[in-house]
């Protein structure tokens, strides 16, 4: 088919047109009635197969038409002269094809009149097609369109063969925006173009919604149905930046536009942009029309840009119940406020484009289910459940079909109720609200199923657990070293080498228990880098009662709300005023009265032994119901194993510092069994690598 122009673009100095068109001389979108199309009676019965859609199968030239093709198994409704009335006639082809021929039954004798597509079996009224046309549309590609194909005929002739031939016509009007951003000063390199909205400013003729069709009288074109909008907005499944140059499509009902002045908004990842057109034309069945997004528009038409309200990002998302999910993919960790310019992060820009997204591991069964990325967020299920909870890891990739890197990745933690914040006081009168629960674990009293972390990592390790987690819905087992890859390596490990395998567990050092998973330590990666020598002396000091040096990082893997714990959090649980009852030095070592003395020194209501045993430390010198802290097993950085969890637990939290030397420090809270009676709140701990849990504070 040739096509012929019928109108340009035109911007005179007032607000304008921001469409053209274009039309086909056969009156469609270049479709497969471009051709012929033979429909073939048959003698027997006939099951319909599944209901597909037709497909776009190209671009004829530059300037946008599109080329559809009939799919494999694509069915049409055909109305016989008589009796006849929606028989599905299914497609013969086996590959895509711009012509193909249809199978099916008339009864009574009848001869086909009228064809309408796409099939459906509940249409019994050939005066009353029912046609939806969506006011939000996904576009992907060019390819996304064929989802919205509508095409009918009343024009059925026999042919030589003994069958019939059949032309088409598109009974929709096509939309492109022709997209370059690349000249407006308003916007970020970066940002991401996320969705654009065109709507009649004081109401218009319907563009979107439910409609209807009169297949005996097809000029009469589309009806109006119970639902209608006079507007549309196209999300993008994989936004473009401002820089670059795309070409985007949409399906819309004809209608009359001409001389109506549109509303045309856009929306990016930080901003809003609203201004007003007018139109020069009317929407035609059959036509495309090209609608520009350009510099020169926005110049000419003078947008008012409204920056949005900033969405609260985290690396956990909290799920309290079934139901479907999403949360924004174009945004790392806590954004903007989450870097500390100059403190050696991978990355001083928050924004990513990631082109799709899957799920890396859970450790229940379908815990969640249908992850995908769609207009710059990532969209999960979380089915139905008679034992709610558990732990899964998303992670979003550079390229479409979960290729190239990875560029960050999210927990989402599913627990029965919500997380509740508990009041500790110090040993120097700070209040902390700190987690009634371990990150990851799925109630208050669930000592399997959390997560563990190494330290300064934003990526949850599967802890022991039930002995088990699974990978593309395969359960693997829980044998680290093997099944949760560990990296040992005397390169130089950097965190982009961390944020682009999050499957790993990575060590540098030669020390046993003594390693650094990165080659060149940094202590500023969950917000709270020290320097040694400012470190209080002992834990009733004022300084001891501090809150942390810098703010939450993007690296943090607490929910939004939450931050990890400092050191000074716990100093509360021991009486002795250097933090530790390790140093008990008065008493015998190895004796009972050793124990009995280091006990007078623990800070706790009660201690409980349910096969692992648990402590039950006093929140200030009141409580008598005591935070519950059992026993948790780390993974050890040098060989991936489980290193104990029976006798004895260790928690990071978020300060560190690098000590004269230039290792890297962290301090933790650690605890032994009863019978020890050993308690540290002020531990200095070179095992970055140890992957181990984390307890989360209010920010």
């Amino acid at each position: 088919m040739k096509l012929k122009t019928v109108c340009f673009v035109a911007i005179p100095l007032s607000l304008s047109l921001i469409a053209c068109t274009e039309s086909l001389d056969e009156g469609s979108l270049n479709d497969a009635g471009k051709g012929a199309i033979s429909i073939t009676a048959a003698i027997d019965g006939y099951t319909p197969l599944a209901e597909t859609r037709t497909q776009v199968g190209g671009i004829i030239g530059e300037d946008g038409p599109l080329f559809i093709e009939w799919s494999v198994g694509d069915t049409i409704g055909v109305f016989g002269n008589t009796e006849a009335a929606n028989a599905p006639f299914s497609g013969n082809n086996t590959a895509p094809a711009a012509s193909t021929t249809f199978s099916g039954t008339l009864t009574g004798g009848d001869l086909p009149q009228y064809a309408y597509y796409p099939y459906s079996e509940t249409v019994t009224d050939l005066a009353s097609i029912p046609v939806s046309i969506p006011s939000e549309q996904m576009y992907t590609d060019e390819t996304s369109v064929a989802q919205y194909d509508i095409k009918a005929s009343a024009d059925i002739q026999p042919d030589a063969s003994g069958g019939y031939r059949v032309k088409f016509r598109q009974m929709a009007a096509l939309v492109r925006f022709e997209i370059d951003l690349s000249g407006v000063t308003d916007l970020a390199d970066d940002e991401l173009l996320m969705d654009i909205t065109i709507h009649p400013t004081n109401g218009g003729a319907p563009m979107t919604g439910e409609f209807t069709y009169d297949l005996g009288n097809l000029d009469a074109g589309l009806k109006e149905g119970a639902y209608t909008m006079d507007g549309i907005t196209l999300y993008f499944t994989y936004p473009p930046t401002a820089r670059e140059k795309a070409v985007a499509y949409a399906v819309v009902a004809p209608g009359k536009h001409a001389g109506e002045e549109w509303t045309c908004v856009f929306t990016t990842d930080r901003q809003m942009g609203t201004f007003t057109a007018t139109a020069l034309c009317d929407f035609e069945a059959g036509k495309y029309y090209n609608v520009p997004l350009t510099a020169q528009v926005l110049a000419n038409n003078e947008p008012v840009y409204e920056e949005l309200p900033e969405e609260e990002t985290a690396n956990c998302y909290i799920v309290t119940a079934p139901g479907d999910y999403d949360f924004k993919a174009t945004v790392i960790g806590n954004g903007m406020k989450g870097i500390i310019p100059g403190a050696g992060f991978h990355t001083e820009n928050p924004y990513i484009n990631p082109k799709s997204a899957k799920e890396l591991w859970s450790d229940k069964k379908d815990f969640i289910t249908n992850v995908r990325l769609e207009n710059g967020r990532v969209r999960y299920t979380v089915p139905e459940n008679t034992a709610f909870g558990g732990n899964a890891v998303i992670a979003v990739y550079s390229e479409p079909d979960c290729q190239g890197e990875v560029l960050w990745c999210w927990h989402i933690w599913g627990t029965q109720g919500e997380p509740q914040a508990e009041e500790y006081t110090n040993q120097a009168g700070a209040k902390f609200m700190v987690m009634d629960r371990p990150l990851g674990a799925q109630t208050i009293r669930s000592s399997q199923g959390l997560t563990i972390y190494q330290w300064g990592r934003n990526t949850p390790i599967p802890s022991l657990g039930d002995g088990m987690y699974f990978v593309d819905g395969n359960r693997v087992s829980i044998e680290v070293a093997q099944a949760y890859p560990h990296i040992q390596t005397d390169e130089s490990t950097t965190i982009a080498d961390a944020v682009r395998e999050p499957m790993k567990m990575f060590v540098n050092g030669s020390e046993w228990g003594e390693a650094d998973w990165l080659y060149t330590p940094n202590p500023n990666l969950w917000g709270d880098a020290r320097n040694e020598s400012d470190m209080p002396a002992t834990l009733d000091n004022p300084q001891a009662g501090a809150g942390w040096t810098s703010q939450k990082t993007i690296y943090d893997p607490s929910p939004a709300g939450w931050r990890v714990a400092n050191i000074f959090t716990y100093s509360g649980f021991t009486k002795k005023t250097n933090g530790t009852t390790n140093d008990i030095s008065e008493i015998e070592e190895g004796t009972y009265t050793e124990n009995a003395t280091r006990l007078k020194y623990v800070n706790y209501v009660k201690y409980t032994y349910n096969g692992t045993g648990e402590w039950f430390f006093k929140k200030n010198a009141d409580d008598t119901v005591g935070a519950r802290f059992y026993f948790i097993g780390q993974r050890d950085g040098w060989n991936g194993r489980d290193e104990g969890g029976k006798k004895n637990s260790t928690w990071w939290t978020s300060t560190s510092y690098v000590d004269s030397e230039g290792d890297a420090t962290a301090c933790s809270l650690q605890y032994q069994a009863y019978d020890e009676a050993r308690i540290d709140t002020y531990r200095r701990d070179p095992g970055l690598s140890n992957a181990r849990p984390v307890r989360c504070v209010r920010e």
